[in-house]
């Protein structure tokens, strides 16, 4: 059985998911019908044990609205992944490294975390070769200002790029990366950077 964590999921289901035995945990603070933590705890006890309450299903779908850190902070189940899609960019950098540190006790030794960022090298190299007013402007301005700052109720607070991956995840030696992809392309877009590295400690 597989255990996968999505963090910020919305309606976005992880890539490369496995086709059955899996236990997955939707976690978003926008959902309106979902449960508890602990009711998340008693379900993979049972799974774990019995199997899927799907009839003629070997799997599990969990929602559940709570804030990502209360989340790792609280939760028993170590995950064979951990998925943050469109998410680490709006992590405030002064917390950055404590949340490095709560998905590396909340994904097990061997496993993975699996992320994916606009890359900021890219958008700024963008920046600087745009010429405003000129073809496309409008469009390119539009995607520049969605990636950089985002809205201003959920803004972006956290710069990535390929070497600020490195640098962050292997600075207290709990993570080494595993793959990285630039150019990766997601929701239409190929600005983002997929990052996946893998728990060592």
């Amino acid at each position: 059985m597989k255990t996968i964590l999505n963090l910020a999921a919305g309606k976005l289901k992880p890539l490369d998911m496995p086709t059955n035995n899996y236990f997955l945990v939707q976690l978003d603070t926008m959902y309106y019908h979902s449960k508890e933590p602990n009711d998340v705890e008693k379900d993979y006890e049972w799974f774990r044990r019995f199997g899927s309450t799907n009839r003629d299903e070997t799997y599990q779908v969990i929602k559940c609205k709570e804030d990502a850190f209360k989340f790792m902070e609280r939760i028993s189940i170590e995950f064979d992944r951990i998925v943050a899609y469109r998410f680490l960019e709006h992590i405030q950098m002064d917390q950055v490294l404590y949340f490095i540190y709560l998905m590396s006790t909340t994904v097990k030794v061997g496993c993975c975390v699996d992320i994916i960022v606009p890359d900021y090298q890219k958008l700024a190299a963008m920046i600087l070769s745009e010429i405003p007013g000129g073809k496309g402007f409008e469009a390119h301005n539009i995607l520049l200002t969605t990636e950089l700052l985002n809205e201003p109720g959920c803004p972006h607070a956290s710069i990535w790029t390929k070497d600020r991956f490195s640098y962050f995840f292997e600075l207290e030696g709990r993570f080494k990366t595993k793959k990285l992809e630039q150019d990766y392309e997601f929701d239409g877009r190929d600005i983002y950077i997929r990052y996946q590295a893998e728990r060592i400690k």
